[in-house]
């Protein structure tokens, strides 16, 4: 497909990703067809943990906070898995009316994406013009970026801090990587492949610093809050969605091998969807390790990846990490001068315009009752295993990280 055919397909694709964004937004603002999701949530848990710490963790207490919190016709709550500092964090904004507080989460969205814009574009420089920016454009306006801002979540915050831990990284600050890192613990399932990678590449100082922000981060607000809601929180996610019929999980709209069982099958028994899941996760793992044992763009990225892969819990907004190892991948590409070998700018451009479209073709089918991403995911993992640019960048990268 040419270019001008890619960026026609991809154009479509972006009008209809902005026709749903605006009408998604509307739908929450005005809590008209049921809307709520993600930020209800978190609206929910920062009020709960201001006046009722004990239920931060009972699931109906959630659902009777979001019906009570919620200025609409709430059909199906959300659970709140997330650790109890991240309910701190939503608590000023709790005491706003909801549709302020959505509003000002949105406009935090906002400014956290144009802020990774910029430090990808930073990152890219070395990128010629036409392939950076179709990257960063398609970033910023693919399915997964959008997601984030409609539901109000926080995988831009997880997005920062894993790229921000690399960036440290390689600059020969692995203490500051660590430190950034803690802010995974946010969802500290997506810390699963890096947590790993810095034991075999050895990386004793970023996890002492991990886990010297991390784990404060997660006991000491719980401990302070209320004694019971450590232990809840792990009581809560150990049974999540069995902690409460009322709680919505939407299985069938996973982006994991979940998802693409439950939407096929119509159940999601775990018997069906977790042996899969495991082997999936464990031929990922098996790539991954011995290309851990020294620190690479490329071990990074399969770091990053890895949960993606492996989590029973992943909606399209997380696929938003996606973009970091593509990012890393399309630097050592050029880093490497291979771009005339591998096609030249504009089918690098075309490639990009082609992901964008993929990712809200997959999203619409996930909409309509089949959820194919986990098929995305785990081809980008094969090519990033076995196809990453041979570039003098990343060689040069290991030999410091041997002389070191």
């Amino acid at each position: 497909m040419t270019l001008t055919a890619t960026a026609t397909a991809a154009t479509l694709a972006l009008l209809a990703t902005a026709a749903l964004a605006a009408s998604g937004v509307a739908r929450v603002l005005t809590a008209t067809g049921g809307a709520g999701g993600d930020f209800l949530s978190f609206y929910a848990a920062g009020h709960l943990v201001r006046t009722h710490a004990a239920g931060l963790y009972d699931a109906a207490a959630q659902a009777a906070a979001q019906r009570d919190l919620y200025p609409g016709a709430l059909q199906h709550p959300t659970g709140y898995p997330l650790p109890v500092f991240a309910a701190w964090l939503f608590a000023p904004l709790s005491l706003l009316p909801f549709a302020a507080a959505y509003a000002v989460w949105t406009g935090i969205n906002v400014v956290l994406l144009a802020a990774i814009v910029g430090v990808l574009a930073r990152e890219l420089r070395g990128v010629p013009a036409l392939p950076r920016r179709v990257f960063v454009a398609v970033f910023a306006t693919s399915m997964p970026a959008v997601a984030n801002i409609v539901f109000g979540q926080v995988d831009f915050v997880i997005f920062g801090a894993l790229l921000g831990g690399w960036l440290l990284l390689r600059s020969g600050r692995p203490g500051w990587a660590g430190v950034a890192l803690a802010a995974v613990m946010l969802k500290p399932q997506f810390l699963a492949g890096v947590v790993p990678m810095l034991l075999l590449a050895r990386q004793p100082r970023a996890l002492l610093a991990l886990c010297a922000a991390g784990v404060p981060l997660l006991v000491v607000p719980a401990l302070l809050t209320d004694p019971g809601t450590l232990a809840g929180n792990l009581r809560f996610i150990a049974h999540y969605p069995g902690a409460g019929n009322d709680l919505q999980v939407n299985a069938a709209m996973m982006s994991n091998w979940r998802g693409f069982v439950v939407s096929v099958t119509g159940r999601d028994d775990a018997w069906l969807w977790a042996p899969g899941l495991a082997a999936i996760a464990t031929a990922a793992l098996a790539l991954a390790a011995p290309r851990w044992r020294t620190l690479t763009p490329q071990g990074y990225a399969l770091a990053v990846m890895l949960p993606l892969l492996a989590s029973p819990h992943l909606h399209t907004q997380s696929l938003v990490l996606l973009f970091i190892p593509a990012a890393l991948a399309l630097r050592a590409h050029y880093a490497g001068a291979m771009s005339r070998e591998l096609g030249g700018d504009r089918n690098v451009a075309s490639a990009l315009l082609a992901l964008h479209t993929v990712l809200f073709v997959m999203w619409l089918s996930t909409a309509l009752g089949f959820a194919p991403f986990v098929f995305l995911v785990a081809a980008a993992y094969a090519w990033f295993a076995f196809k990453w640019p041979a570039a003098r960048l990343e060689q040069r990268a290991v030999e410091l990280a041997e002389a070191a």
